[in-house]
């Protein structure tokens, strides 16, 4: 048996519109969270003299060790062109330093300084302990489930992103 057709519109109005909102208040509430810490972290700022996408390329350099650019700005959630930025400063800074590869001169890793291993071996400790404490609200199970939610999300606006270009 045929179905009817009908002018009843695609997609309900007020579901859409309660979708927006939803996703509206996720936008703000992740903004002001995001606020929050940057106000009650500043301390990057004042250790050292790094601002927040300094101390994560060290941080992220810190654990994984030696990367490529592209690799800095994947971890990161970071365009290139920002991390290039970003490096530079702390190049001229003499936290990090570029190594060409010997196979192809045209590719490089960033790789810590030993200033930049001395730095971040000072700052990563108090850092991590200041990030426990404005945590301490979540159980381990919320922090979690947060992280694999926020790793989703970031991923998924980074492939919309690229996706325009």
């Amino acid at each position: 048996m045929a179905k009817q057709l009908t002018n009843k519109p695609l997609l309900d109005r007020e579901a859409y519109a309660a979708c927006q909102k939803r996703s509206l208040k996720l936008w703000v509430v992740l903004a002001r969270c995001y606020n929050s810490f940057m106000q009650a972290d500043g301390m990057m700022s004042t250790v050292g003299a790094l601002t927040q996408p300094q101390f994560a390329v060290l941080e992220v350099l810190a654990h994984l060790g030696p990367l490529k650019m592209c690799e800095i700005a994947g971890k990161l959630l970071m365009s290139g062109a920002n991390v290039t930025g970003v490096v530079d400063r702390l190049e001229k800074k003499g936290l990090v330093k570029r190594v060409t590869e010997a196979e192809d001169r045209r590719m490089f890793h960033i790789h810590l300084t030993e200033a930049g291993r001395r730095l971040i071996a000072e700052v990563f400790p108090v850092h991590a302990k200041k990030i426990e404490k404005l945590t301490s609200a979540l159980s381990v199970h919320e922090k979690l489930e947060l992280t694999r939610l926020l790793k989703k999300l970031g991923k998924s606006i980074q492939l919309q992103d690229s996706m325009k270009a």
